[in-house]
């Protein structure tokens, strides 16, 4: 069996890694020719020994119509059509997943017992979805093999030289992957799918790999991984256990290399995605029986930053709690803060709070550091149990007894792309306030910083680090990168610590003793419901989260608006569409100036800025995510528009 095998890839930053090296050497053992397409109309910065190694010939084209319009391009274009007719079957592939997770060869030889026309890895059955309306059977398309009798009709070479260049990822979905299957199906070809999905089929169809990806790489025979789900937060849905339990069956069960996986997600995606999608949060059990002798020849150091003369008790009784191998340093302003601490022989040093970063460059060749603050557990302020809480909060998740620390270790020392931990968010008294603060409006200075200092990470106003932290465990050597940062930037840095761990290459996680965890999971309970039962008392009823959300956001936006006679909606799109039967009396819908426009919608004029009629009753809505909204803002303060409501 002659196969040909057409392979399409797109890096917003022009990189290829490993993984699909990986797949292009499994696809090698089965096709006798392989043509990449690069969705890149320039030339890769790293990666284009990967694809020399097993492609026979490489294209690059401009990023026009997603896979799709690689896949269009290379079959009508690109490649001789005769030359592809020369073979007995077709592969089409894309980079939009990790694998496969058994051998290639053994995939086809299964499949050529299978009576099909066209074959896949997967098919989605019928059903409905808000993002896409009524869908239909098909065979999903990222990875499809298309057998001689349909690669040889006509019907099939029509199909692609009529086919358009996709605008957006959902029309790409509605004109070729749900398509294809119902097109050539009635034409009288039948198709086939290697994964047996069936099991899960219902009146509620759903995107199986999305939901359900551990379940089809153990029970269903689906051999990948993809990429994109790994974003996409199914919490309103279920509890989203199956990306861990998917990555740690690939890693225990089969012969794939995790860390091709890793290698991409921690460079392409936001590390917080990270974070929530594998749930990388540690309990560090009390039972443990390892102690630091026992995890290994280590070399970790404690860094501990006194601001409080009165927290000597307490500190003292955590480190006296630590074996003499562990190095410690305490540090302070005040010469006077650390006489006890010299006393009872540790090492202490006086510096300014400038000189933090210079401290801790000295221990960056530690294997692990642990970077802790002391709290102001007086009465002058506040009472004194708030101050003790919250050093409890993190002296007990931090360094709690030489087990603790031990299985703090160990975890680093098991888990290789592990970089950074830090303890849970404190949730008590006024610290609950900082809940849902996200960039507090730092993003930009955070930005900057980020690009200064070269950092490889993904970074998003809209997605904030998952915890702002100055208490942690790092991995030594990515202190290395901070040697170039910034007195003056300091104020910063607890925003940018889990992206220097991105940087060098890791994820991060949140680490809990099990007794705090036990502890902190009640009161997180209880919180959760005294906000349900109010908001329900107060907002409606609801049972989706997202139901909750919309009852206070209708809420919140029906009381902005009976404040103003005269409403805009900024935005044009589905937002402003989904929310304007809830805007009285709309006037129009306003676009920033020298945009494409059109002239109404549903009857309603779609105006300029510049054009709106500005005055004390008017108000305006924001119908934009939340990056927009920040340019919009200044615009329409600018033009003395004050009145405006930000839907979220």
């Amino acid at each position: 069996m002659k196969r040909i095998c057409i392979y399409v890839t797109y890096d917003k930053y022009n990189v290829v890694d490993h993984y699909i090296g990986y797949m292009l050497g499994e696809l090698r053992t089965c096709c006798e020719y392989l043509a990449v397409v690069c969705n890149n109309d320039v030339k890769l910065i790293n990666g284009s020994d990967i694809l020399k190694q097993y492609a026979d010939d490489i294209f690059y084209r401009e990023n026009r119509g997603f896979d799709v319009g690689g896949f269009k391009d290379a079959l009508c274009s690109i490649l001789d059509k005769r030359k592809i007719l020369g073979y007995d079957e077709l592969v089409l592939v894309n980079d939009s997943m990790f694998g496969p997770f058994r051998p290639m060869k053994e995939i086809f030889k299964e499949m050529e017992e299978r009576k099909a026309d066209f074959w896949g890895a997967a098919i989605h059955g019928e059903g409905e979805s808000d993002f896409l309306g009524k869908i239909t059977e098909h065979v999903q398309t990222y990875f499809m093999v298309i057998r001689s009798d349909l690669l040889h009709c006509n019907q099939f070479w029509e199909y692609w030289e009529k086919m358009p260049y996709c605008k957006t990822f959902k029309d790409a979905i509605r004109q070729h992957e749900m398509r294809f299957t119902s097109y050539f199906s009635k034409l009288g070809y039948c198709y086939s799918a290697l994964a047996d999905t069936q099991i899960n089929d219902s009146v509620h169809n759903f995107t199986q790999y999305v939901y359900l990806s551990y379940e089809l790489i153990k029970k269903r025979y689906f051999p990948f991984l993809k990429r994109q789900q790994i974003a996409y937060n199914t919490l309103k849905k279920q509890t989203q256990e199956n990306l861990r339990l998917a990555i740690d069956y690939i890693d225990k069960e089969t012969d794939y290399n995790v860390n091709l996986i890793w290698d991409n997600l921690i460079r392409t995606f936001n590390i917080a995605d990270l974070q929530r999608s594998f749930h990388l949060q540690y309990i560090i059990p009390s039972h443990i029986h390892c102690t630091l002798g026992v995890a290994g020849e280590n070399r970790i150091a404690v860094i501990i930053f006194i601001a409080y003369r009165t927290s000597a008790e307490y500190v003292l009784e955590y480190l006296q709690r630590l074996p003499n191998q562990v190095v410690i340093c305490i540090a302070s302003e005040y010469d006077e803060y650390l006489k006890g601490y010299r006393q009872k022989g540790f090492m202490c040093r006086k510096i300014h709070w400038k000189q933090r970063m210079e401290l801790l460059i000295e221990f960056c060749d530690m294997d692990y550091l642990c970077v802790l603050h002391d709290a102001d557990m007086t009465s002058d302020l506040q009472p004194s149990y708030i101050g003790k809480s919250y050093f409890y909060n993190i002296w007990e998740n931090m360094i709690k007894n030489e087990k603790h620390v031990a299985g703090i270790i160990e975890q680093f020392v098991s888990e290789s792309r592990l970089g950074f931990l830090t303890p849970p968010q404190a949730n008590f008294a006024g610290y609950f306030g900082d809940y849902g603060r996200e960039w507090d409006e730092n993003f930009i200075p955070v930005k900057r910083i980020a690009e200064r200092l070269h950092l490889t990470c993904q970074m998003s106003e809209e997605i904030p680090p998952f915890q702002i932290a100055d208490n942690f465990w790092i991995r030594g050597h990515i202190l290395e990168k901070v040697k170039d940062f910034q007195k003056r930037d300091f104020p910063y840095l607890p925003y940018l610590w889990s992206f220097f761990a991105q940087d060098a290459g890791y994820y991060s996680g949140i680490v809990e003793s099990a007794e705090y965890a036990s502890m902190n999971e009640v009161n997180m309970q209880y919180y959760l419901n005294q906000i349900a039962y109010q908001i329900r008392m107060q907002f409606g009823d609801f049972k989706l989260f997202s139901d909750m959300k919309n009852n206070i956001t209708l809420k919140a936006l029906q009381s902005f608006c009976i404040n103003y006679s005269k409403l805009y909606i900024y935005g044009a799109g589905e937002m402003a569409q989904k929310y304007k039967n809830y805007v009285p009396g709309l006037i129009a819908y306003v676009i920033s100036d020298n945009q494409k426009k059109v002239d109404n919608i549903e009857g309603i004029p779609v105006i300029y800025l510049s054009q709106m009629k500005r005055s004390e009753d008017c108000g305006v809505v924001l119908c934009l995510n939340k990056r927009n909204q920040q340019q919009v803002i200044p615009l329409l303060k600018k033009y003395g528009v004050y009145n405006y409501f930000c839907l979220q």
